[in-house]
C-alpha cells in the first residue's frame, strides 16, 4: 500500500530549504525525506476496476498498489503536484506507455498479469503495455514508463535514480567527491605573482596540505616547490604533471621539494581522502581568500570558521572562490550569504507554481562586522546554480565585483525523493525541478551570469597569485597590479608610470601586465606619447600608415609619434608601423634616444652590434646609464631580442628620470 503521513508546516519549511540547487553532472536536489509515505499528499487516482470483474487484467488505485508499481504512482503524484510547470495528465500517460512499448522487454507467454496501478484513468493504455510484458519484466516495465514520463517534461534537471545513483550522490554531496593520493593542492607560483607557463621562475608549489592527510603527516607544506613527484618533474603544459599515474590506496609516493632553498625528500603512502569543502588563507597580509567547492549541509560552518580565522589575522578585503563549485542546498546558500549581507536582507526569490518565497540573510554572529568589508567573487563555466545564486544575492547588494568568466546557467532547483518498498528498501528516487529561483533584483541566472570583469585565470592557478589578480581586476582600494611582484627597480617602474595614467588601457588585462611578455609597438607608441606630451592626442580620421587603422584607439599615439620624429615605421613603401610586432632591444634604444635626445656618446663597446646606427644609439643609452646591455662580460646588447614590458617599462622610467 502506498504509505502516507500527514505534513506539518515545520517540516515543509525544512524540505523548502534542504533543496538542492546543482550543476547537473553532479545531480540535482534532495530533501532528505525518505520514501513515498514522507509527507506527500494521496494522489488523485480513479475507482479501481474490479479485478474480479472478468472484464480484462485487474487495475487498483494508487493506494493499493503492488512495490513493483510504487514508482510510477508516486512519479506521478510528484509531478503534478509539485513540479514547477504544469502538466497535463495525458502527456504524461502517453510518455509513460511508449516508454513501456519502446523498452523492448520480453512479451508475457501465459503468466496471468500482475494487477496494474492506475495513477490516473488516462493511464490504461500505459497499464495494457504493462500487461503485454513478462511477468519477471514487470517492475522493468514500470521503471521506463516513469522515466519516460519524467523525459516527457524535457526537463534536464528532471530524472530517476537507482538506489545506488542515490547513495552515491547522496555521499558525493555530503563529502565531496572522494579520491587517493597524499592529499596536497598545487600551483604555479614567480615569488608571490601569478603566472601561467612552468619556467626557471614560475614554479609548481603546494597550496594546500589537507588536513590529516598523508602529505601533512609525513611534513609537507603549504609554499613548499615541487622539484619532483613520483619521478616526475615539472614540465610542460598546466601544472606539468601530465603523465603522473593514477595512485592506489597504499601505493608509495616520492616526493622531493625546495624548502628555504634546500632540497628535501619525502616518501609518502598515498590514501583514500575526501578535500576539505572549503580552506582560506591570507594573502599580502590583509587580503582574505576563501575556497569554497559546494554547498553541503556543512559548508556554511566550515567556510564560517575560515572567514573568522582570516578576519583574526587582519584581513581587509575578501576574495572568495567559486570557481568550479556545483552548488549544493539551498539552506547552505542562504546561511553563507548571511556572512556577508546585513540582517534581513533578501538572498533569493523561490517561484514555484503556487507562490513566491522570499529568503532572507539572517544577522551575523560573529564580532566583526563583515557587511563592510570590500569582496570579490569569482567564477567560472562551472560556478553553477547555488553558486550563481549567492553570487547574483552578492551582486545585487552592492557586496561584491564579479570576477572570471560566464557561469553555467542554471536557475531551477530540484527535489530527490526516494520511493521504498514494504520492506523498507530503496527501489529508486525521482528528481524533480521544483522552483525556479531570481535574484534579490529579479535577475535569472539562466543562459549564464556575465562577470563585471572578464579575467582569465591560469589552469593551474595558485591561490596567492589568484587572490591577487582578483583584487587587482575588481580594483579594491590599494589594490596593485597583481604580477609585477612588490618590490625592486621594475615594481618602482611599472607603478609609476601607472600612477602617472601612462599605462592606462595597455594592460594585458585588466589587473595584469604581464611584464615578461614583449612589449608591442602600439604599446610603446602609446607610453612615449603620454610621458612626452603629458596627455593623450585628439582622435583623427587618417593615418600616415598603411596598417594603422584611425579608428584604433592607439592611432593618434602612433601619429603623433611620427609627427614628433621619433618613428619613420617598420617599412616605407608602402609605409607601415607594425603595431603589434614586438619592440626590438635596438628599435627601443633607437626610439628612446630620438624622444629623449640623448647625445652621442663613446662607443661602449658592445660585441653583438654591427650596425653603426644602433651602436651609437645603444652607447647613447649606456652612457646617461639607461641601459647597461644584456651581459655585463662580454658586453652585449641583444638587438634582437624582443623588449620586454618589464623592461621597457624599467628603459623608459629611466630616460625621463634622467
Amino acid at each position: 500500500m502506498l504509505r502516507q503521513r500527514a505534513r506539518t508546516v515545520r517540516l515543509i519549511a525544512a524540505a523548502v530549504l534542504a533543496l538542492v540547487v546543482l550543476l547537473p553532472s553532479v545531480a540535482a536536489a534532495q530533501d532528505s525525506e525518505p520514501g513515498p509515505g514522507t509527507g506527500t499528499e494521496t494522489p488523485g487516482t480513479p475507482d479501481p476496476k474490479d479485478g474480479d470483474s472478468g472484464e480484462g487484467p485487474a487495475r487498483v488505485s494508487c493506494e493499493e498498489a503492488s512495490d513493483d508499481f510504487l514508482l510510477l504512482c508516486y512519479a506521478y503524484e510528484f509531478i503534478t503536484t509539485r513540479h514547477v510547470d504544469s502538466v497535463g495528465a495525458e502527456v504524461l500517460a502517453a510518455a509513460a506507455e511508449r516508454g513501456v512499448r519502446e523498452a523492448g522487454l520480453a512479451p508475457r507467454t501465459g503468466d496471468a498479469a500482475e494487477s496494474c496501478a492506475l495513477p490516473a484513468p488516462e493511464f490504461e493504455q500505459t497499464c495494457a503495455a504493462i500487461d503485454a510484458v513478462a511477468v519477471a519484466d514487470v517492475a522493468a516495465a514500470v521503471w521506463a514508463a516513469t522515466a519516460a514520463m519524467l523525459s516527457a517534461l524535457g526537463d534536464p534537471h528532471t530524472g530517476l535514480l537507482t538506489a545506488k545513483q542515490y547513495e552515491a550522490f547522496e555521499k558525493r554531496l555530503e563529502q565531496g567527491e572522494p579520491f587517493v593520493g597524499i592529499g596536497v593542492k598545487l600551483g604555479l607560483l614567480s615569488g608571490l605573482t601569478p603566472c601561467s607557463v612552468l619556467s626557471a621562475t614560475c614554479r609548481l608549489v603546494i597550496s594546500e596540505v589537507m588536513p590529516d592527510s598523508p602529505a601533512e603527516r609525513a611534513g609537507l607544506r603549504a609554499d613548499d616547490i615541487i622539484v619532483e613527484l613520483d619521478g616526475l618533474v615539472p614540465v610542460g603544459a598546466g601544472c606539468g604533471l601530465n603523465d603522473l599515474r593514477t595512485f592506489e590506496s597504499g601505493t608509495r609516493v616520492a616526493v622531493k621539494v625546495e624548502r628555504d632553498g634546500r632540497v628535501q625528500d619525502f616518501q609518502i603512502d598515498a590514501a583514500a581522502i575526501n578535500l576539505p569543502v572549503a580552506a582560506g588563507r591570507i594573502v599580502d597580509g590583509d587580503i582574505g581568500y576563501l575556497r569554497l567547492d559546494s554547498f553541503s549541509r556543512f559548508s556554511d560552518e566550515a567556510l564560517s570558521r575560515e572567514f573568522g580565522a582570516l578576519l583574526e589575522s587582519g584581513a581587509e578585503s575578501v576574495v572568495l572562490d567559486l570557481r568550479g563549485n556545483p552548488g549544493g542546498y539551498l539552506r547552505a546558500v542562504v546561511d553563507i550569504a548571511s556572512l556577508f549581507l546585513a540582517d534581513q536582507a533578501v538572498v533569493t526569490q523561490e517561484v514555484s507554481r503556487e507562490e513566491v518565497l522570499l529568503h532572507r540573510a539572517e544577522k551575523h554572529r560573529g564580532s566583526s562586522d563583515p557587511t563592510v568589508l570590500p569582496m570579490v567573487v569569482a567564477v567560472d563555466g562551472l560556478s553553477a546554480s547555488a553558486s550563481e545564486l549567492l553570487t547574483l544575492a552578492l551582486r545585487d547588494h552592492g557586496r561584491a565585483t564579479i570576477v572570471g568568466s560566464v557561469t553555467y546557467g542554471k536557475n531551477t532547483g530540484q527535489l530527490t525523493r526516494t520511493v521504498e518498498s514494504a520492506d523498507g528498501s530503496v527501489l529508486g528516487a525521482v528528481r524533480l525541478t521544483v522552483l525556479r529561483w531570481l535574484s534579490p533584483e529579479g535577475i535569472s541566472a539562466a543562459g549564464g551570469i556575465e562577470p563585471d570583469v572578464a579575467v582569465t585565470f591560469a589552469t593551474c592557478g595558485h591561490p596567492v597569485g589568484m587572490a591577487r589578480q582578483a583584487v587587482a581586476a575588481a580594483r579594491l582600494p590599494g589594490a596593485e597590479l597583481a604580477d609585477i611582484g612588490q618590490a625592486g627597480e621594475r615594481f618602482d617602474a611599472v607603478q609609476t608610470l601607472l600612477d602617472d595614467g601612462v599605462l592606462e588601457g595597455t594592460e594585458c588585462q585588466r589587473g595584469m601586465f604581464c611584464p615578461d611578455d614583449p612589449v608591442s609597438r602600439a604599446a610603446l607608441a602609446v607610453w612615449l606619447v603620454r610621458v612626452l606630451d603629458g596627455a593623450d592626442p585628439e582622435p583623427g580620421n587618417t593615418s600616415t600608415f598603411e596598417d594603422v587603422d584611425p579608428s584604433s584607439w592607439w592611432a593618434p599615439h602612433v601619429e603623433r609619434l611620427a609627427e614628433l620624429g621619433v618613428t619613420e615605421g617598420c617599412r616605407r613603401a608602402p609605409a607601415w608601423f607594425c603595431p603589434l610586432q614586438p619592440v626590438s632591444r635596438a628599435q627601443a634604444a633607437t626610439m628612446l634616444r630620438t624622444a629623449f635626445g640623448f647625445k652621442a656618446a663613446v662607443p661602449a663597446g658592445f660585441v653583438d652590434i654591427s650596425d653603426n646606427a644602433v651602436a651609437a644609439d645603444a652607447s647613447a643609452l649606456f652612457a646617461v646609464g639607461v641601459t647597461a646591455g644584456c651581459s655585463a662580460s662580454p658586453l652585449r646588447f641583444c638587438p634582437h631580442q624582443a623588449t620586454s614590458r618589464g623592461a621597457m617599462a624599467v628603459l623608459l622610467e629611466r630616460a625621463r628620470s634622467y
